[in-house]
Parts: structure tokens; sequence; C-alpha cells
């Protein structure tokens, strides 16, 4: 069980304080000394309260659990082009509402543990032209987060300690690199230290039919062997070099009407701790539709994603990604099977800017990459609405229907309230 009663109370002493520090005077302007910089900086803050309850037939229990997600984070004026941001976040259990994996034993899993850690820590500097280099514990979002992502959806982010670069220099090119020495998970069984990172992604806008991105992520992690490493392939080394290219182009019709695109490939080599090696593919295809209507907007998006296999012995694993946003919101494919996975799937999105709400919908087909494996099905609805400028709620909905053993039916429910800060 968690803490309720000590994890509350950091989250109220936080907000009493960030609403002390919100009524200090703050600037956007480059600070004197030292001094101004520190007092003259920036407060900000979230609050995410979240109901979650998880029906999975290979747990005797369903879980439940209502989290309250705390995160106060201050950032300093710059001073000779130097800045440095801190964020602190608390994750906790509300009104005993926590019969959840891994807080409860025999519950089905909610990867939502009562926490609380230091979420960002690190030194910006912005001293040179297009030129922005970070130093410490940061958030990662590279592209569409298939590779390298923070996990926004779970309450505790995926962050990482490291050195980064981004330089804009050149006329519609991105430069991002990034060196990673350990990596803060959503959960601490998924923290991994003794890293030796290398990220590129480089990106060229100039292209009046869509970007083009091309990107290497080098993991060398020296504690693969040892017995404590993710048996899920969380943490392993890799390498993997892709391209991906995304894009869209307007027609001349009487409604907006926009085609969407986009294509990537990608490959991995792996080396096992028996030091055998792997390697698999990666392919990306989707094509859709944007339709402007008097009221709003509905997009329509046809893909398939295959995460290849070696021979039925490894499947492409995306250990970085932020991967609830793919593979469906059920999460029953968080670690590739060693048969690989192909996902043929629709995504049906309907904005209504007038009512500040937006519904979407999917509906995905899983099969194996070698062999004739079904893996199941699964759909998917959310709403979102937008109360204000700081203020959301929203609701989701996941079913999945397995096929073959070991994918068993799995239902998730979630109900959130979000406030900025």
């Amino acid at each position: 069980m968690s803490n309720t009663k000590y994890h509350g109370s950091f989250a109220i002493k936080s907000l009493i304080i960030a609403l002390g520090l919100v009524t200090q005077p703050q600037t956007g302007v480059a600070a004197s000394t030292l001094t101004s910089a520190i007092t003259s900086g920036k407060v900000s803050g979230n609050l995410r309260l979240r109901y979650e309850e998880v029906g999975d037939d290979a747990v005797a229990r369903d879980g439940e659990a209502l989290t309250l997600r705390t995160r106060i984070a201050y950032e300093t004026a710059p001073f000779e082009g130097l800045s440095a941001v801190v964020e602190f976040e608390d994750v906790h259990t509300l009104f005993g509402v926590d019969d959840y994996a891994p807080e409860s034993a025999g519950y089905a899993t909610i990867a939502d543990p009562a926490d609380t850690e230091l979420n960002r820590g690190y030194l910006r500097y912005r001293g040179i032209s297009r030129l922005e280099l970070g130093y410490g514990r940061q958030r990662l979002n590279f592209d569409n987060q298939r590779f390298v992502g923070s996990v926004g959806w779970r309450q505790d982010d995926q962050t990482f300690d490291g050195f980064t670069a981004i330089y804009t220099g050149i006329p519609d090119v991105t430069f991002n690199y990034a060196h990673l020495t350990k990596v803060n998970g959503i959960t601490p069984q998924f923290d991994s230290s003794g890293i030796k990172d290398n990220l590129l992604n480089i990106s060229y806008n100039g292209f009046s039919w869509g970007r083009f991105t091309g990107y290497a992520y080098l993991l060398d992690h020296q504690d693969e062997k040892d017995a404590t490493v993710n048996a899920g392939l969380r943490f392993n080394t890799s390498d993997v070099v892709g391209l991906r290219f995304e894009g869209g182009r307007g027609l001349q019709t009487v409604r907006p009407v926009r085609i969407l695109y986009a294509a990537e490939f990608a490959r991995q080599d792996f080396e096992t701790t028996a030091g055998v090696d792997r390697d698999a593919d990666y392919s990306f295809l989707e094509g859709g539709v944007n339709v402007g209507l008097a009221k709003g907007a509905v997009t329509v998006k046809l893909a398939r994603e295959v995460l290849g296999s070696d021979d039925g012995l490894y499947g492409f694993q995306t250990p970085y990604a932020t991967k609830h946003a793919f593979n469906g919101w059920a999460d029953k494919f968080l670690v590739t099977p060693a048969v690989g996975l192909e996902d043929t799937f629709a995504t049906l999105v309907v904005a209504m800017p007038q009512h500040a709400t937006t519904i979407t919908a999917q509906y995905h087909q899983y099969d194996a990459d070698e062999g004739s494996g079904d893996f199941g099905s699964e759909w998917g609805l959310m709403v979102a609405k937008v109360l204000s400028p700081n203020w959301t709620l929203g609701a989701k909905y996941s079913a999945y229907s397995g096929a073959d053993a070991p994918f068993q039916d799995t239902d998730k429910l979630w109900l959130w309230a979000e406030l900025n800060f």
C-alpha cells in the first residue's frame, strides 16, 4: 500500500509553495546578475487526477487506481546564456483506491506506482545563436516518439540523464544529439544506469511535400549481463538506423481537404547476452485525409506498422519509445514478441473547436511477422474536452480481444482531470 498521508502532505505543501512563488516578479528577459537570474525565474506546475481500471483475463483480480500527479517546476531567468530547470514530481493514491500491481499483489498492473522524485534537473545554455545545450536530467521527445519519448501518458515521466544538443543554424535543418548515462523509467524497475548511449536525429524540412528525418540510436549498456536488467529487453545493447518521411498536401476543393502520408524504415542490430547477433527490420506506411467542416474537421488514417523478426528468434524492440501511443492503448505489446508484430490499424479523429472537444477512435488487427500467428484485435475510444487554457477533462476506453496465448482479453478505462499553471 502507498503512504497516502506522506504523499498527500507533500503534494499540498508543494502547491502552496508554488502559488507563493507565482506571486513573485517574473520576467522572460536575461538577468543582469546571477542573483537576479535565480530570483526572477518562472514557476510552472501541473496537477493530474486520474482514475484507471484494468480487467485482464490473465490476472485473477481487476486493477483499480485513483492517483494524483503533482509537479512543481522552476526555471531561472537566463544569465550569460545559462539557465537552470528544476522539477519535482509526486504521485500518490487517494481515498484508498490502490488495488493494483505494483502497489498490491494479485491485481492487474497499472504502471503508476506511488513515488516522489526529482523529475527534471538540468542546466541549459543558449548563449550561441541557434544552438541549445543541456546537461542533467531532461525529457526527450524525438519525432513521433516511436523510438525516443517521455511516455507522457503515464503519471511518472520517462526522463534521461546526460548531455543534449540542438542546432538549427542551417536553413531547414535541425540537428538533435544526446549522450545518455541513465534512463529513469515510468516505474523504478525500468531505471537503468551504467549506459553510454548516443542518439542522433537529423531532419530536413525544406521539401514542400514533407519532412525527411534520418536517425541513429546507438544503445550501449554495460550492465546488460547483470541479472537485474529487465528481462523484457527494455535495456540492452542495440543499434537502430532509420529514415522517416512525413507530410501532407492541400487539394483545391470546395471544402478544405488535405492528403496525409508517412513512410518509415529502420534496421536494428542486437547482441544477446550470450554474444549472438540478431537483426530485425521496422517499417511503417500511413495514408489519410483531413477534411475541414463548417464547425470542425475530420481526419481518417489507415496504417500498417511492422516490427520485424529474425527467423522467429528476436523481435524488433523500441526500449525508449512512448509505447502507449503505439500498438493499441491496452499496452499488450510493450515488448515485441520474438516472432515480430504486424499492426494494421485505422484512426478517426473528430475535432470540434466550438465545443473545445476532440473525439478519437481507433481499431487494430495484430498478427505475427513470422509465421501465421493471430494476436487478436483491439478498439479504443477517447474524448477530451478543454474547459479553459489551463483545465482539461478526458475519458478513454480500450478493449483488446486475444486470439492465441499468451495474449488474454483486456479492458482498460481512464477518467481524468488536469490543471496546468
